[in-house]
């Protein structure tokens, strides 16, 4: 009889889902709205998570409870959050392991050894050394944290565009994408269409795409904040390398869409870091959920990313 596992990957803006078999092929995947409990309770994060493995597993007519279950989880991976998360998915698999989201990445690393770097919504360094010591650093939320991320990005452009305006800040081509892209009748509008209700942390990330974009134009301002996201990230893998004493080499796995994605970013970030680390593996994670679905089956790293 076959068996399944799955990886779920809970980030800051959706919760995607992917079901391998025994031998790490694919068979489906799902998606669902965010289950960070940080974002929604662990109430609506654990109901996400239920319906989503549930209703996922029936369109492929499997029977649960499945073999394996990774949850990597942003905003959840704290022994409370898995106390309130677990008993709504306890009956669902047989071998289940509750992480930070960071940590599916680990699956694509030799040994499941290095430095996990996150740059999507939000950002966290996650790292683990050979003796299964775990390290972290950034993962505070958008609040008061998630520098090194698309997030960032965007706030800082939203900076700028409010100093530019008030008549401080350099000028910038950011000011006219910004206008032009939420469709701005005057310059302050910009208030009440980034703090109206309906507009989400995501939509505010999205905007990150803007800044790469007038980046790569040319754009002083938009080159510096890259250059700003780049460098606090750097910061972080460092920090959790060094905490860990990894090395001689540093083997990283990249995710989300600012390091797999936008590749003048990621040579911002690769070209800081290899100035104090000799780097090892570096892996681009686009598809943490299969990695993670992959790594829980035990199939062979040579197919995890």
């Amino acid at each position: 009889m076959t068996s399944y596992y799955v990886g779920v990957d809970g980030g800051g803006t959706k919760t995607a889902i992917v079901i391998v078999d025994d031998q790490g092929n694919e068979v489906t995947r799902g998606k669902a709205s965010t289950s960070n409990s940080a974002v929604v309770g662990h109430a609506k994060a654990a109901e996400t998570l239920s319906n989503l493995i549930q209703e996922t597993s029936a369109s492929a007519n499997i029977e649960l409870p499945l073999a394996g279950l990774w949850c990597g989880l942003s905003g959840s991976d704290r022994p409370e959050d898995h106390a309130k998360l677990r008993p709504a998915i306890e009956s669902l698999a047989h071998e289940i392991r509750l992480t930070n989201d960071a940590e599916l990445a680990f699956g694509a690393l030799p040994n499941e050894v290095g430095v996990a770097m996150v740059s999507g919504t939000g950002s966290i360094a996650f790292g683990r050394n050979e003796a299964g010591v775990r390290h972290r650093a950034s993962g505070w939320g958008h609040i008061f944290g998630d520098h090194g991320s698309g997030y960032d990005v965007a706030r800082k452009a939203l900076w700028h565009y409010s100093a530019f305006i008030d008549g401080y800040g350099p000028a910038t081509s950011l000011v006219d994408r910004l206008t032009e892209y939420w469709e701005l009748e005057e310059p302050y509008a910009l208030i009440n269409r980034v703090y109206a209700s309906k507009t989400t942390k995501g939509d505010i990330a999205r905007l990150s795409r803007l800044v790469v974009a007038e980046a790569e134009a040319g754009d002083d301002v938009a080159n510096t904040i890259l250059d700003q996201v780049a460098a606090d990230l750097v910061i972080y893998a460092d920090t959790v390398a060094c905490k860990l004493a990894l090395g001689p080499e540093l083997d990283l796995a990249l995710v989300g869409g600012m390091l797999t994605h936008v590749e003048p970013f990621r040579d911002r970030v690769l070209t800081s870091l290899a100035e104090k680390w000799q780097l090892g593996s570096v892996e681009l994670v686009t598809d943490p959920a299969l990695t993670g679905a992959r790594a829980i089956a035990g199939v062979g790293r040579d197919v995890l990313v």
